[in-house]
């Protein structure tokens, strides 16, 4: 008797990449606490013998969604926060572009599994807690390589990063939680005008050289 094909295991036979990409938007939507390869395995539409060929284990599979993630996330915002080819972007404009993005709805999505992340690492998530870290200190270099280009002093860079990405994660983390539109956009004036009286000081700091 011939063994009987599912017609769903079909579709992502030979595309791995694309069934973890599928797997990751999942995810997206429901958080990695509730994931199981079942669930996922149902949610986009193949077998849960296919979702165990490719990944092996519950464990494995959520290490793959986490350096699946991290690394979109690394990219939307890399674009928002340097490189930017605009004559004017400066600090201030990237920061407004970067808060656009986080407080969108795809932005808030990324930033709300990002926050799921840090809160198991904090409880013993060991697998979870190397990718955390590391999603921060990628952002930081990010962060920092494009302030030293506005001027800002390179022994200063780090510690003025990290300030802007914890006040950044803060405010973004409590618009998710109180929808507070109004009062933290205009708390997120302050930070840009900050922001404007640094570049400034460092403006000055240059020509004075």
């Amino acid at each position: 008797m011939e063994t009987r094909v599912d017609g769903r295991s079909l579709r992502y036979q030979h595309r791995r990449g694309e069934l973890l990409d599928a797997v990751a938007d999942y995810v997206l939507e429901t958080g990695v606490a509730a994931l199981s390869l079942r669930g996922a395995a149902e949610a986009v539409g193949v077998s849960h013998v296919t979702l165990q060929h490719h990944f092996g284990s519950k464990e494995q599979l959520v290490d793959e969604i986490i350096e699946c993630l991290l690394a979109r996330i690394l990219t939307s915002q890399s674009e928002h926060i340097g490189g930017i080819p605009d004559d004017d972007a400066g600090l201030p404009a990237r920061l407004r572009r970067v808060w656009a993005y986080v407080t969108s709805t795809d932005g808030q999505r990324d930033v709300r599994l990002f926050i799921e992340f840090f809160g198991q690492s904090l409880y013993g998530g060991a697998r979870l807690s190397p990718a955390a870290a590391r999603a921060i200190e990628e952002r930081l270099v990010l962060i920092a390589q494009s302030i030293v280009e506005d001027g800002c002093p390179r022994e200063q860079a780090q510690a003025f990063s990290t300030l802007m990405l914890a006040t950044l994660r803060g405010l973004v983390m409590e618009l998710l939680i109180t929808g507070d539109r109004e009062r933290l956009d205009a708390t997120f004036e302050l930070v840009v005008a900050d922001a404007e009286r640094h570049t400034a000081t460092w403006a000055s700091a240059r020509a004075a050289i």
